[in-house]
């Protein structure tokens, strides 16, 4: 009975519906959902938090109630969550839609939680899917105390930023790095062939080290690794500390170099986790319209109690920060939300200093970068969604199908009929009237080197990665670099030439 169950449910689709935000995700999800009688996964990485369900436009309580919705509202704010957490979770209930006979249903804007479902990626186990990795983890600390370690660290000149100029979405390389946080420790005497004998290493002190990383400059961890994994701390910059760790820490725990887990993983990375049982929806809008759209769309948040959502949070999970002196952190959980780095300003007023004109224009100022700031998050969703599903060159592409939801007055005909024409075709092996978006890949893009070593005489940087160094070299930090250095090479030059002159 259980064979033919796993028979079934793996011919059952996994639907998927991506899309920028404000493109209507959430309706046709619960349209889909309702039609099809299944439940809703969501693929959002502020969304699993509670609170601020305003800011973060979560299904609202109706919807909730019309249709099951899971990672939904599950963590509080001071909780750490990876991609792997996600996916963890995500998988097993994903499982059990498909075993119950029920089409898992997956939205949500955090496209990189999509890609942990949909291919074969990551390298942590998935044996203990409720507990979070953080928490598992010997090296966890209380935020605010590491970052003033850390701080403490920078002063000695030992713990910089990563030189890799990273984005909002994680590529391939920064997802497969969200591995468990291990605590355990190395170091390696090298072998004939030249490889690293890490059975040499004393695992023990090695452990130790790690527990207490922050001892160490950046450049000693990047030592540690070295010794055990040569190849992997090759790929890495010293000062990228936060992977140079991880790399580490997968060795103590599994007994196995970083660099042979990822070199095993790169021959079934692309490949898809359901091949022939994943299908992709893609809400896509009109770019004018959609960003009158997503204007409209604070106006209506403001409405709802934006402002007041944003105080009450930020005075029960920041405020103590400011009170200590410290900076309000918006690179971790839910405090990246979009609004808060916004409405900063604003949220740190008086009442009194709030009825004000100039508290009065500084609200108008923080609607403003919010509306901003939205417009720029949904064209780098869109951008995320081409390149890492439809142009990425070494994967395997499930059907993406495009659904117009520009013209709202044509939302049945244009979007949710057709989803439910896509699906049900999947469904009962018929044949569908749409065809998925074509798929043209860059030959290039194939011959682009991910782990190369990249020195910028300019700017006096190591680069890791060919792509990343195109990045760099297009930057304004680099760009303004050049220029002044070409102007203080035109003031040397003409300084040295009214020296002949006189």
């Amino acid at each position: 009975m259980m064979a033919l169950r796993t028979v079934i449910s793996s011919k059952i689709p996994m639907v998927i519906i991506l899309g920028a935000t404000g493109t209507g995700k959430t309706k046709l999800s619960v349209e889909l959902a309702q039609k099809l009688g299944t439940e809703i996964i969501s693929a959002d990485s502020m969304q699993i938090y509670k609170g601020l369900d305003v800011v973060t436009a979560k299904a609202s309580r109706r919807e909730q109630e019309m249709v099951k919705h899971h990672l939904l509202d599950i963590l509080e704010p001071h909780n750490m969550f990876t991609v792997v957490d996600f996916r963890n979770r995500a998988l097993k209930i994903i499982d059990n839609l498909t075993e119950q006979g029920k089409v898992p249903i997956i939205v949500g804007g955090t496209n990189y939680y999509i890609e942990s479902i949909v291919y074969k990626i990551l390298v942590e186990d998935m044996n203990d899917s409720e507990a979070l990795l953080w928490d598992k983890s010997r090296r966890k600390r209380d935020l605010d105390d590491y970052s003033d370690d850390h701080d403490e660290v920078e002063t000695k000149k030992a713990a910089k930023e990563p030189t890799h100029e990273t984005t909002a979405n994680p590529s391939t390389s920064e997802i497969i790095d969200e591995t468990e946080n291990i605590s355990e420790k190395t170091n390696s005497d090298t072998c004939i062939d030249g490889t690293k004998n890490t059975q040499a290493v004393d695992k023990e002190i090695l452990k130790i080290d790690v527990d207490n990383e922050k001892k160490f400059t950046n450049e000693e961890i990047h030592t540690k690794l070295k010794a055990i994994d040569p190849v992997m701390a090759a790929r890495l910059h010293p000062n990228n500390r936060r992977k140079v760790l991880r790399s580490i820490e997968v060795w103590l725990k599994t007994g196995r170099l970083h660099s042979e887990i990822l070199a095993e993983q790169k021959l079934s990375e692309g490949q898809l986790r359901r091949p022939g049982a994943t299908v992709i929806l893609w809400l896509k809008c009109e770019q004018s319209i959609h960003d009158e759209r997503l204007n409209n769309r604070v106006d209506v948040m403001l409405q709802e109690g934006l402002i007041q959502e944003l105080l009450d949070f930020h005075a029960k999970h920041n405020m103590h920060r400011i009170k200590d002196g410290k900076p309000p952190d918006y690179t971790k959980g839910i405090f990246q939300t979009l609004g808060f780095k916004e409405f900063h300003d604003y949220l740190m007023l008086n009442e009194e200093q709030k009825d004000t004109e100039e508290g009065k224009k500084l609200l108008q100022e923080s609607i403003e970068n919010m509306k901003t700031s939205t417009r720029r998050y949904a064209r780098r969703q869109n951008k995320m969604i081409r390149g890492r599903f439809l142009e990425h060159p070494f994967r395997e592409v499930p059907p993406i199908y495009e659904l117009d939801t520009t013209d709202i007055t044509k939302w049945n005909e244009l979007v949710k009929n057709k989803a439910f024409h896509i699906v049900e075709s999947y469904l009962n092996g018929s044949p569908c009237d749409y065809k998925p978006i074509e798929v043209i890949i860059d030959e290039d893009k194939k011959k682009i080197d991910g782990n190369s070593r990249n020195y910028c005489d300019v700017c006096e940087r190591l680069i890791i990665g060919d792509k990343t160094y195109e990045i760099h070299l297009k930057s304004y930090k680099h760009m303004k670099v050049l220029k002044k250095k070409k102007k203080l090479e035109e003031r040397n030059k003409a300084r040295a030439e009214q020296q002949n002159l006189d």
